[in-house]
């Protein structure tokens, strides 16, 4: 019994032993429990098994975390909070140490030639860099959301894959465990990769996947026009698509052809949506571009551009849904109505004055110039005087504007109908 309670204080499990009738041994850690008969235990072959359950543990204990927000008790006790670059330049040597963990857990497990006693020390690693790498994630929280959502999503996948990794070598004997182990390494990658610099970036990031799924959706409408006015158009029905749930289920939209009504409400439609378009592409150079700096004010303005962005994705791809034949008037009518809604408030998001200064904040800057210095605001010369406010007020006006012709269309076909 000496022994074997040596080998568990060797696993660092923490645990409370019994020793049952049948002369089982169970090990508790938390809520977890492993039965193993007491023979079994004095093998080195068992170790790895122990402490690769003990790994999974500390994943998942990794995964609440990541689910919890930064609260201002742990924010308190830190003595002073780490600066964006550490909190960057050590998720990346986490990452790094996850790399080499799981490759050399792998090496001494591999079923082939398994070296037991050899895999302790990577396990111990791995745990310690997992559970590392969930407080540094839950840090990022101090430089806003949209960067700390970056980390900790990234953090989570790799913990699931850690997870998925340990099953295999605790439940499946070792199968797949070159796919599984690759698939750590792939997020690992991954989240090199994709880390942005700081929540600037991180916003920028965001908003550049979404224009490119709003310019899809407007290149969907510019084919319907395109498509409708080609002579000798293909018939999709000749191919056998003559169900137009089934056209929908590939994601081409509906078979049907526009009729003309319809075909003229998509062309009302078609300068909205490049002009909503224009004004997303254009918050990055015009807005973005210009900002700096991590004070609460300024982090709390730039988290709030990505929800709004991705409303207007969802708002425009419900229209563009709403165009394909047959056409429903009051669907459109609706969703017509929802992406106006989503794209104003995008707007009024976007020209705050913590992201874009008003012209009197700018003649504010301007006074503080000094001979030997320059204001510390956003630029020099010319650009200081130019307010982007006006050219976004202006390019909503114009969106309001199309989307009325729209409406009036639709007013003016349901009069005609009736």
């Amino acid at each position: 019994m000496t022994q074997t309670i040596f080998l568990l204080r060797a696993l660092g499990v923490g645990a409370r032993v019994w020793e049952s009738h049948d002369f089982d041994l169970r090990i508790s850690d938390r809520s977890s429990w492993v039965d193993l008969p007491l023979v079994e235990v004095h093998h080195h072959e068992h170790l790895p098994k122990f402490r690769s359950r003990e790994r999974q543990e500390t994943c998942s204990a990794a995964l609440d975390a990541l689910k919890q927000p930064l609260s201002s008790t742990q924010i308190s006790l830190l003595s002073s909070p780490p600066t964006p670059a550490t909190l960057h330049k050590d998720f990346q040597s986490l990452l790094t140490l996850i790399y080499t963990s799981t490759t050399k857990l792998t090496l001494v497990l591999r079923p082939s030639a398994p070296a037991p006693k050899a895999a302790l020390g990577p396990i111990n690693d791995l745990g310690t860099s997992i559970t590392s790498l969930a407080t540094c994630a839950t840090l990022f929280d101090l430089y806003g959301s949209t960067l700390s959502s970056y980390a900790r999503r990234a953090s989570r996948e790799i913990c699931d894959s850690v997870i998925s990794l340990a099953n295999t070598f605790v439940e499946d004997s070792g199968d797949e465990y070159l796919v599984r182990t690759g698939t750590v390494h792939d997020l690992v990658e991954k989240a090199r990769r994709e880390l942005p610099a700081d929540n600037l970036a991180a916003v920028k990031m965001q908003w550049k996947a979404d224009r490119g799924m709003l310019e899809d959706s407007l290149n969907d409408i510019n084919a319907m026009i395109e498509d409708a006015g080609a002579e000798g158009g293909h018939d999709l029905e000749d191919e056998g698509f003559d169900d137009d749930d089934e056209w929908d289920e590939l994601g081409f939209g509906s078979s049907k052809k526009l009729s003309e009504i319809e075909l003229e409400r998509v062309k009302k439609v078609q300068p909205l949506v490049r002009f909503a378009t224009l004004l997303h592409k254009r918050v990055v150079p015009d807005i973005l571009a210009n900002v700096s700096g991590t004070q609460p004010e300024l982090l709390a303005a730039l988290d709030a551009l990505p929800p709004h962005s991705h409303s207007v994705v969802l708002a425009l791809e419900e229209l563009v849904a709403s165009l394909y034949a047959p056409q429903k008037p009051t669907a459109l009518s609706s969703s017509l109505a929802a992406f106006s809604d989503a794209i104003h408030k995008l707007h009024a998001s976007a020209v705050t004055g913590a992201l874009l200064p008003s012209d009197a904040d700018v003649a504010e800057q301007l006074s503080a110039l000094t001979l030997d210095g320059n204001a510390s605001g956003r630029g020099n010369g010319d650009k200081q005087k130019k307010d982007p406010r006006r050219w976004f007020d202006a390019c909503l006006a114009q969106i309001d504007k199309s989307a009325k012709a729209v409406d009036e269309l639709l007013a003016s076909d349901s009069a005609t109908t009736t």
